[in-house]
């Protein structure tokens, strides 16, 4: 059995995700509780979370004892019963929820358990639609280079970053069909915004004419992305890319995994544009990382044609994940944490643009308490930093009490919304000693 005091090595019998055999046989630290906004190692250690789990889902923050007694109730209620054919009270609740503060006319929800699972429930929705309305060819999907969709089969197939977990798995399902993403500050088109006339935006229709545009079923996108570290594109991106799905009959799914429930600010990242998805994924905030669960949502012209949906999953639709939800989303409506997102993400984003003066410093971005600080080794050229050296940075952070990530060439930052400024005071500081301490190493 697993005892505090002792971190993880080679001996354990359990397989970590994404995590180098190497790390392992260095140990690995074992959390074993969290409070607020702080998490606590195997030896008593405090971290003040910068990253909301590392996976960023714990929106409302550690120790909620409501949510744990939601999911009690429940349990003893009803724990299971079948996503098909039959449905459950906490899950149709949580539809309706939805339907209230979701963008626009999305009102038509199906649950899964997480991310990876709603985006490959999305591309097959666009499929089955496409299929009852008689457009049989439409098999395609448009995806970004840069894009971070999930890992089960279709999601794996429409992912452009983290490129060892796709081409491990080669061949994946075909169809996907890549174009750029808009990272204004190493523009993949070596054009400089906005003279660059959203270039990268315009170009997709190039590539949906080339690509044959009724072969095409849907294109998707984070509307901010992950890759690059909390990336949000030009504002008049997601416009070009709207008007085109309706101009070639695409529908457009936008990813709200990372985005959605309060993270930028907003309850849902496409509020920042001012567009219509046909289609959104959703998981992460939508239980604060309590208990797994995904959901896709579309609207009523998408579900219509659709005479039954051949979809399903053991854990679709499942009442305990669904009452965790729905008592998460009471707490986020109560305790006003999307106007604190808002507010403290610009006190944050004020922090953080102090540490441009860094020489290392590129960019410091981001909407709501999704930032990030994008680095360089020449600031006129913007040449990427190394890798290990953002890793550095990283284990210099924990050793002070900070748990902070990379993404990209960027350190990225996705605190629980519940923060406060003394804690975002706190985490700066930290920042700018970790950076100003490999600096020094690199003897800049």
């Amino acid at each position: 059995m697993a005892t505090t005091g002792k971190r993880m090595d080679y001996t354990s019998h359990l397989i970590l995700q994404r995590t180098a055999r190497e790390r392992v046989k260095e140990g690995i630290t074992v959390m074993t509780k969290g409070e607020g906004v702080r998490v606590f190692d195997q030896d008593g250690k405090s971290y003040l979370d910068l990253v909301s789990g590392v996976t960023r889902p714990v929106h409302v923050g550690y120790g909620r004892k409501e949510i744990a007694q939601a999911v009690y109730d429940q349990i003893c209620r009803l724990p299971y019963f079948t996503p098909m054919q039959f449905s459950n009270i906490p899950a149709m609740e949580l539809a309706e929820v939805l339907a209230e503060i979701t963008p626009g006319r999305i009102n038509n929800f199906t649950f899964v358990c997480d991310g990876s699972e709603a985006v490959e429930a999305a591309i097959k929705l666009a499929k089955h639609y496409h299929h009852f309305k008689g457009d049989k060819k439409r098999y395609k999907v448009i995806s970004r280079r840069g894009a971070y969709h999930g890992v089960t089969g279709g999601a794996l197939s429409v992912l452009g970053t983290v490129l060892p977990m796709r081409q491990i798995m080669d061949p994946v399902v075909p169809g996907t069909v890549f174009v750029e993403s808009p990272y204004c500050f190493r523009c993949p088109l070596h054009l400089t915004y906005p003279d660059c006339d959203i270039a990268c935006a315009k170009d997709i229709e190039r590539i949906i004419e080339f690509e044959d545009p009724g072969q095409i079923s849907a294109f998707i996108g984070e509307p901010i992305q992950q890759a690059f570290g909390a990336l949000a594109p030009p504002q008049e991106y997601w416009d070009i890319v709207r008007s085109m799905c309706d101009t070639y009959g695409i529908l457009l799914i936008i990813d709200e995994v990372i985005c959605g429930f309060g993270r930028t600010g907003k309850w849902f990242g496409v509020e920042h544009f001012d567009i219509q998805p046909d289609i959104i994924t959703m998981a992460k905030g939508i239980s604060s990382g309590y208990v797994p669960l995904g959901g896709v949502g579309c609207t009523d012209e998408v579900i219509e044609p659709v005479e039954i949906f051949l979809h399903i999953h053991t854990y679709g639709n499942h009442p305990v994940s669904c009452a965790a939800a729905l008592k998460n989303i009471e707490i986020i409506k109560r305790e006003n944490l999307i106007i604190n997102a808002y507010e403290m993400g610009i006190y944050f984003l004020e922090g953080l643009k102090t540490l441009e003066s860094h020489p290392t410093v590129g960019e410091a971005r981001g909407k709501g308490l999704w930032t990030a600080l994008d680095l360089t080794t020449d600031k006129k050229n913007r040449a990427p930093f190394p890798l290990d050296r953002i890793m550095s940075i990283i284990n210099r952070a924990k050793k002070k009490g900070l748990i902070i990530k990379t993404m990209g060439h960027a350190l990225e930052f996705a605190p629980p919304l519940i923060i406060q400024k003394g804690e975002i005071d706190e985490a700066v500081k930290i920042i700018d000693e970790c950076i100003t301490e490999e600096e020094r190493d690199m003897g800049l």
